[in-house]
């Protein structure tokens, strides 16, 4: 596909990587200066030129624009098939994610207990909402425990941006019906 000629994936990486340095650690600051750049970028179709494309990961298939050598930064594109949605999970780390295609439904969770018993968590259900192309949100631990899926017959797309490489990352899935929650390391979802 051409691109729009607007704000393009290397525009965006460049930038995100001076955010990252800039900010020194300060995951509020980082999130607060790339949220519009992300905003901008999920327009560049661009995104979807074949050279980014990667292997698929958990039955995903992804375009992977960087992943910076220590791991401090990861911006790729996840394509979401009709049933097949994420499992509730967390990143523990800041992010965003901007819908470039399709529409996803994000349901977006607290944790309301204290976190003293290992392998639990009760989880709340703060907003289930479904965004079109153009919605972009922030992930600030502990603010990071979401759910995707896409609405409708056709795949959707959202953006990925994260502070840390998921293939070094421990994290959690979640299961709010049982309370159960499962430690995972070094796979995307």
């Amino acid at each position: 596909m051409a691109t729009t000629g607007q704000y393009t994936i290397d525009e965006f990486v460049s930038a995100a990587k001076e955010a990252v340095q800039a900010a020194n650690g300060n995951r509020q600051q980082v999130v607060e200066q790339l949220q519009p750049l992300v905003e901008k970028v999920v327009w560049d179709d661009g995104l979807f030129d074949e050279k980014y494309r990667a292997e698929p990961e958990n039955g995903r298939p992804r375009y992977l624009y960087h992943t910076e050598d220590d791991g401090s930064l990861m911006v790729y594109v996840v394509e979401f098939v009709p049933g097949m949605p994420t499992p509730v999970h967390d990143h523990l780390t800041w992010g965003l994610i901007g819908v470039c295609g399709g529409a996803q439904k994000t349901a977006r969770y607290q944790r309301v207990d204290d976190g003293s018993k290992p392998g639990h968590a009760d989880l709340k259900l703060l907003s289930e909402t479904v965004l079109n192309r153009g919605a972009v949100y922030p992930l600030l631990p502990p603010n990071d425990i979401h759910r995707i899926e896409t609405v409708g017959d056709q795949p959707s797309y959202s953006l990925h941006v994260l502070g840390v490489d998921l293939g070094r990352q421990h994290r959690n899935i979640f299961d709010p019906a049982t309370g159960e929650v499962t430690a995972i390391a070094g796979q995307g979802m």
